[in-house]
């Protein structure tokens, strides 16, 4: 059951989607990716299966549906879910392709509301939200079809800028500011650190997922996101290079064929 608390804050914080129009979409090739909606959109147009049967959760304010749609994806159906009746709402009055369907979903018990099969599930940000990631991620494996993925974009806690802070003795918040007690628009945080629970490296989340939730393989796509001042060339290179110092966590999670 998702706490009244986390469904009143999840609500009111999206309240302006009912009314807010639609961002324009993301191009489908982009070489540098500097963030993880751009990151993500690139690197699953690289990696739909032709009529690809989607699940979002979480989908946000719908960027990476509408970029895919409108970048001429041939999907065959894209479901979305999420807890918040909010945003599902202004999500449908967005999304009016007839191949998007919507769905109240509790990503901690994904098959009470969804039945699937699904070729490819897609999580950003919200894998550290969840209170069990370890039985949602094993639960949503069974709704993915055999040799399909999910698509994960999280905190990498092990980022090198994160590093220096807590070396300086400071939590490292991944959502906020002020050691996870404000946010990024000056305002008291509801929750701390904007509700995430959890942080992974790239290690710990691969363990995870292959060790505990019964995924295949664990496949990283790397993009760099900041500090701005090391520039798009030189910052892509060292995520690149180095993923687990460089990067936020973009993976791709197989299911055994």
């Amino acid at each position: 059951m998702i706490p009244d608390r986390l469904l009143d804050h999840y609500n009111r914080k999206y309240s302006a989607e009912l009314t807010a129009p639609l961002a324009a979409a993301l191009p489908l090739r982009i070489r540098r990716p500097r963030d993880r909606f751009s990151a993500a959109v690139s690197t699953l147009a690289a990696h739909l299966p032709p009529t690809a049967r989607i699940l979002e959760m979480g989908a946000g304010n719908g960027l990476v549906a509408q970029s895919l749609c409108s970048g001429g994806v041939a999907f065959s159906s894209y479901t979305i879910g999420d807890i918040s009746e909010t945003r599902l709402a202004g999500l449908r009055r967005n999304l009016t392709d007839e191949r998007f369907h919507f769905a109240a979903t509790d990503a901690e018990h994904p098959s009470r509301s969804l039945t699937g099969p699904y070729d490819v599930v897609i999580m950003i940000a919200l894998i550290e939200h969840l209170l069990d990631p370890i039985g949602a991620m094993a639960e949503l494996r069974t709704l993915i079809q055999p040799g399909g993925f999910v698509y994960i974009d999280t905190p990498n806690i092990a980022k090198w800028t994160r590093r220096i802070k807590l070396a300086f003795g400071r939590f490292p918040a991944t959502a906020s500011t002020n050691e996870g007690l404000t946010t990024y628009e000056g305002e008291p945080a509801d929750l701390h650190d904007e509700g995430h629970l959890h942080y992974f490296t790239y290690r710990s989340l691969s363990a995870m997922l292959i060790q505990r939730c019964g995924y295949s393989a664990v496949e990283l796509h790397p993009y760099f996101e900041s500090p701005r001042f090391l520039g798009g060339y030189l910052g892509t290179a060292l995520a690149r290079l180095r993923p687990t110092l460089f990067s936020e966590i973009a993976c791709l999670a197989w299911t055994q064929a």
